[in-house]
């Protein structure tokens, strides 16, 4: 065949047209967790995508897997660091001993045993709608600097002003807060 033919070469139109939006990505969701119900993972899931309104509890996007249950896997930092560490994406869901209270945090990036901060204005603390609380608690980064401690001797640590810190020393865990409750940083989510 001679290089400098030139090679020309019909093509036929689509016979389907292509689709101007993708299809909606279906994710199986499975509550695995003995504290929330699957109306407060569609909050969160809302939250991590800074929606306004709430996910339908059919439609949340993303897959939740279990990883660390402290009644079956034990409360202390060298546990949480086994099974949470280098896990993009982590979900930390508290209920209070003695009250009805759910405290937590969204991480979205790996946790590790650095010893420092770690910078993202992605993260954030919340406390969950429950009887005694008729709406929840949304309190974003403000100092995006501080925003995940990661640190070998304790728990999960988001944030420095506005904190949730879970320390964990010989089993025994003791959790300190600040949820903050004013306009700036607090995101009311009505049903």
């Amino acid at each position: 065949m001679d290089p400098y033919i030139s090679v020309y070469s019909t093509i036929l139109p689509a016979r389907k047209k292509i689709p101007v939006q993708l299809p909606v990505r279906e994710v199986h969701f499975v509550n695995q967790s003995s504290i929330i119900n699957d109306g407060l993972f569609a909050e969160i899931s809302s939250w991590i995508d800074r929606r306004l309104t709430i996910y339908d509890i059919t439609k949340i996007p993303y897959k939740f897997n279990l990883l660390l249950r402290g009644s079956r896997d034990g409360f202390t930092s060298k546990i949480f660091h086994r099974l949470c560490d280098n896990l993009p994406g982590t979900v930390v869901v508290i209920k209070v001993n003695n009250t009805n209270e759910i405290l937590g945090g969204y991480n979205p990036l790996i946790w590790t045993k650095q010893g420092k901060y770690l910078s993202t204005t992605n993260s954030f603390i919340f406390s969950l709608k429950t009887p005694n609380l008729p709406n929840s608690i949304l309190s974003r980064i403000i100092e995006a600097n501080w925003a995940i401690g990661c640190y070998p001797s304790y728990g999960p640590i988001f944030g420095g002003s506005f904190y949730m810190a879970m320390i964990i020393k010989d089993g025994i865990m003791s959790i300190s807060t600040r949820v903050v409750k004013n306009g700036l940083d607090l995101i009311n989510i009505i049903f």
